[in-house]
């Protein structure tokens, strides 16, 4: 079976060979002939020289060559070619070092280019430029005629740093957030501490990296595209404010334009007439984006980039409701590992099966679970539920009762005691409240009784549930 497929695969070879003789009399020729000796390639040509990427092509390595007619170069701009660096940068974006035939391309894909930028082929499309002469071969390659240039563009984040069209205060609050990560990988190793720990030579141990890349896209990334939003001045102050007092804190600003920025990028390539009214961002937060907020749109090498004088995000869109499974906690108030236990329940009316934390016998009074919340804003109410069973935890026949603490910048507030019935698998309302101010993080206690007592300090729940008020 392995001699046929070695066989087969030798007669493949030698077939395709001579279909390439027999049929494309240019087959015998390099990539740089083929372009040379096409007179509407005469301009292209000239580039090729003398940008120096003819010393390539005209190689044995394999290219696909994307190659502008002359009319299509009739508008170039004059200081691409009088300036080497950005000759270079604009014929290397014509030529890929992999071979591409439009009958194999169906669908969209995204190829590298000789410059590190990546451009769109479908069939007999690559950007918006039509593939007019299709599939030439060469001998190391092949060529394809074009009938528009492939300019060289800056990704989205390349456009927010040295852009003149970029608003100024994004921008501001972008360029703030670097900081520098541990990363090892390439660090230079100068010796070990006494613990036998590596020592590395400083600055070489870590990478700059920023906010925006890191917790919403990394819209450097050319291998794929993103759509991204940017405000202009006055709207970028208009949006802050309304969302201000949500976010209020000791550093001013900081963490508001922090959970304004999370909705501006989205993954995929929208131009102004294909986006939507409302896109919905990484954190499942919806933006209303109309088309008449759109001032301008910049074509980038990975996607595109969207001035808007408005964006649109509801709050009751932008405060989520957040679930705490309550086995699920950071700390308890003492230790008491023997005492607490994890079931898995099963609420047979509705056939849902979950897991829940009880703690007894534990034989303190106010003993209880901490949990520490994210996404809970200031000056938004919250409505506070949770599911607990009371099922004759080990063999407890009466209700007992428990309560929720939320922990402020100054002091725990306390809800009331809520008693726990027996055998009750739905939701009870505890109560509702309101942070006075924003806190990155929110603790949140689950106490029992403010008793020793066995049978009545116990504490069960599933899980508590905040949902914002509006």
């Amino acid at each position: 079976m392995a001699f046929a497929a070695v066989v087969f695969l030798a007669a493949g070879c030698t077939k395709w060979d001579d279909h390439n003789q027999s049929l494309d009399p240019k087959a015998d020729k390099t990539l740089l002939q083929q372009i040379t000796e096409t007179a509407d390639l005469s301009k292209f040509a000239s580039l090729v020289v003398k940008s120096g990427i003819d010393k390539e092509i005209g190689g044995s390595k394999t290219y696909t060559v994307y190659a502008p007619s002359n009319a299509a170069l009739a508008t170039l701009d004059a200081t691409i070619e009088a300036d080497s660096a950005r000759l270079r940068q604009f014929v290397s974006n014509h030529i890929t070092s992999q071979t591409y035939y439009t009958s194999a391309v169906t669908a969209e894909k995204r190829i590298p280019m000789l410059n590190n930028k990546y451009q769109n082929i479908n069939g007999k499309k690559i950007d918006d430029a039509n593939i007019t002469l299709a599939d030439q071969y060469a001998k190391n390659g092949v060529l394809q005629v074009i009938d528009k240039m492939l300019p060289y563009r800056n990704n989205s984040w390349e456009f927010i740093e040295t852009n003149p069209l970029m608003p100024l205060l994004q921008k501001a609050y972008l360029m703030r957030n670097f900081y520098n990560i541990l990363d090892v990988a390439n660090a230079v190793q100068i010796g070990v501490d006494t613990l036998g720990r590596p020592i590395y030579q400083p600055g070489t141990d870590s990478i700059r990296t920023n906010f925006f890349w890191r917790n919403v896209y990394d819209i450097r990334d050319e291998t794929k595209q993103f759509t991204t939003f940017v405000l202009t001045d006055a709207a970028w102050v208009t949006e802050s404010l309304r969302l201000d007092p949500y976010y209020r804190d000791s550093l001013n600003l900081y963490y508001t334009n922090a959970n304004m920025i999370r909705e501006y990028a989205i993954e995929g390539a929208f131009d102004a007439a294909s986006l939507p009214d409302t896109i919905v961002s990484k954190y499942n937060v919806k933006l209303g984006v109309p088309k008449s907020a759109i001032v301008q749109t910049i074509k980038t090498s990975n996607g595109y980039v969207h001035i808007l004088n408005k964006a649109t995000v509801r709050l009751q869109d932008k405060f989520k409701t957040i679930v705490i499974e309550a086995e699920n906690y950071n700390a308890t108030s003492a230790s008491r590992a023997g005492n607490i236990y994890k079931r898995e329940m099963l609420d047979s009316i509705p056939g849902r099966r979950f897991v829940d934390l009880v703690a007894y016998n534990h034989g303190l009074a106010l003993f209880n679970f901490r949990y520490n919340v994210n996404g809970l804003v200031g000056r938004q109410k919250y409505r506070v539920y949770w599911v607990a069973v009371n099922n004759s935890i080990n063999g407890i026949t009466t209700p007992f009762t428990q309560k929720l603490g939320i922990d402020t910048a100054t002091s725990v507030k306390f809800f009331g005691y809520t008693t726990v019935p027996m055998f009750n698998y739905k939701e009870q309302l505890i109560g509702e409240f309101t942070l006075p101010e924003f806190r990155n993080n929110t603790n949140v206690f689950l106490t029992a009784a403010n008793t020793t007592v066995a049978g009545t300090n116990a504490i069960t729940c599933d899980y508590i549930r905040f949902e914002p008020v509006f």
